[in-house]
Formats: structure tokens, C-alpha cells, sequence
């Protein structure tokens, strides 16, 4: 169950991506955040736990300015009145509809159930740990599904 969810993450990703923040992803090959090429003092992380068939947490990260890219395309707002709290809340919200997508592709017996997204610190994520980084014209994201 665990590939036909990463499979829905991916297919969701690039839904959300291209459909509310105007923004087209290749999947790049997958890598460690040592080697994934984002810097963790200009990266932004969160993460959001699920429960039901499968249950674990999703975990996402993104270049500062690719975020701030996001909301001014998703908010329609001038760079000048992103503060720290409508990036973040990009990032969340962003993470929340691609969770929120993937597993609505997925056949459950037992209904999924969403937490509440939070901010995450990127220097707190193990260096070794594989992601799967997706690539936009300009920068590039990481996301990491981990089940329970």
C-alpha cells in the first residue's frame, strides 16, 4: 500500500503544484538531504501526520524562495507583504492539499484522517535520510513518506 500512496503523492503534487500555485515539477532522482542540494539554513520544513489504513507522517521541504514563488502566485500578493507567517502557511497549506489528495486516490476500508500540519525544524532532519526531490524551473522541493 505504501507504493500506491507514494505514487498518489506524486500524481498529487503535481496536480497541486501546476493547478493553485502555477508552478510545473519534474520529478528529480530520489537523495539524501546532504546530497539533494538545498541548503537547510534557506529551507523550509513541515510535516503532517495521517491515520487509517495506513498511518505515518509526510514531511516537506522547500527552498525559501520557491515558497515565497508559491504564495505570491497562490495569494496573489506583492513580495513586500510575505511575512514568515504567509510563507509558512503556503508551505502548510500546500502540504495539507497534496496529503489530502493522495489519499483520496487510495481505497481504504478504514477512512483517513488528517493532524493539522506544522512547521518543522529542517536542521533537525538526519542528513542520511531519502527523499524524493521534485524539481521546478527555478528551485527544487523534497518529500519524504514515512508509515508507521
Amino acid at each position: 500500500m505504501k507504493k500506491k500512496l507514494m505514487t498518489a503523492v506524486m500524481t498529487s503534487i503535481s496536480e497541486v503544484m501546476e493547478t493553485m500555485f502555477f508552478l510545473p515539477i519534474e520529478p528529480a532522482a530520489d537523495a539524501t538531504l546532504a546530497r539533494c542540494g538545498l541548503d537547510k539554513q534557506k529551507t523550509m520544513a513541515c510535516q503532517l501526520s495521517f491515520s487509517g489504513d495506513i498511518s505515518g507522517r509526510m514531511i516537506l521541504l522547500a527552498d525559501e524562495s520557491l515558497v515565497a514563488e508559491m504564495a505570491r502566485n497562490f495569494m496573489g500578493e506583492s513580495s513586500e507583504y510575505l511575512t514568515d507567517e504567509y510563507l509558512m502557511g503556503t508551505l502548510t497549506e500546500m502540504l495539507n492539499m497534496v496529503c489530502g489528495n493522495a489519499l483520496s486516490k487510495i481505497q481504504a476500508d478504514i477512512p483517513f484522517e488528517l493532524g493539522i500540519p506544522a512547521k518543522i525544524d529542517a536542521s533537525e532532519i538526519p542528513e542520511k535520510e531519502e527523499f524524493s526531490i521534485i524539481e521546478t524551473t527555478q528551485s527544487k522541493m523534497a518529500f519524504l513518506l514515512k508509515t508507521d
